[in-house]
């Protein structure tokens, strides 16, 4: 029998179906091995692992880590932003129309150290890494600054802002007994870092009691 010839939008479909397989295949090998470097960060730290320590993990020959990434702090950082990213996607729902800046930077440390409590490699991760990612900075920078433009909070500068907020949620979390009384040791940190920004008592209380109305509603 005569062979079939193909038309060349067949051709192209065919190969276009092959590219959008091989994209595939990558990002779900990438995410492989971002997710096994996320352990690895978590139990020995950002500086001490080197590339062996993260393809052994991942189960992919050294070449095949090379494909995706050319050192260890651009894995770092793509481990760090993954993290950002799936955090900050849970955060947003809940503070969309949110106009309230405190109660913005409360609910984004509640998640944060509520993620970090139920999943203990991610709280390893965060402070070992002593980082919420650029997307997670990101935010909470842009709802410091609204504070401090709207009066709410008495540290003016926009850096020592960001380093109390983000450095006492980091610390917290690294100390032995983070994880005891997760609920009311949460609560105790926002508190400390809303007071330590200089938000007054009344409006700290008032991110509080949003704090124990997003608890209730995830049970």
């Amino acid at each position: 029998m005569p062979k079939t010839k193909h038309s060349e939008p067949d051709v192209a479909k065919a190969e276009h179906h092959r590219t959008a397989i091989g994209q595939a295949q990558r990002a779900k090998t990438r995410a492989w091995i971002i997710q096994c470097a996320i352990h690895v960060f978590a139990e020995h730290g950002p500086d001490a692992p080197v590339i062996d320590d993260f393809a052994k993990a991942a189960g992919v020959a050294r070449s095949t880590f090379y494909t995706y990434f050319q050192t260890t702090r651009e894995l770092l950082d793509a481990a760090v932003a993954t993290l950002s990213d799936d955090v900050i996607s849970s955060i947003a729902p809940l503070v969309a129309g949110e106009s309230d800046p405190i109660i913005r930077l409360a609910t984004g440390a509640w998640m944060y150290y509520r993620k970090a409590i139920v999943d203990p490699v991610f709280g390893a991760f965060l402070g070992s890494v002593s980082s919420i990612g650029p997307l997670g900075a990101e935010h909470a920078r842009a709802d410091l600054r609204a504070a401090i433009e709207q009066g709410e909070i008495t540290i003016h500068d926009i850096d020592l802002a960001e380093s109390i907020a983000l450095g006492i949620m980091v610390f917290a979390l690294r100390t032995p007994h983070a994880s005891d009384h997760a609920k009311e040791r949460a609560i105790t940190v926002i508190s400390a870092t809303l007071a330590a920004l200089g938000a007054s008592p009344p409006r700290i209380r008032k991110a509080l009691r949003k704090i124990e109305q997003l608890d209730l509603g995830a049970r």
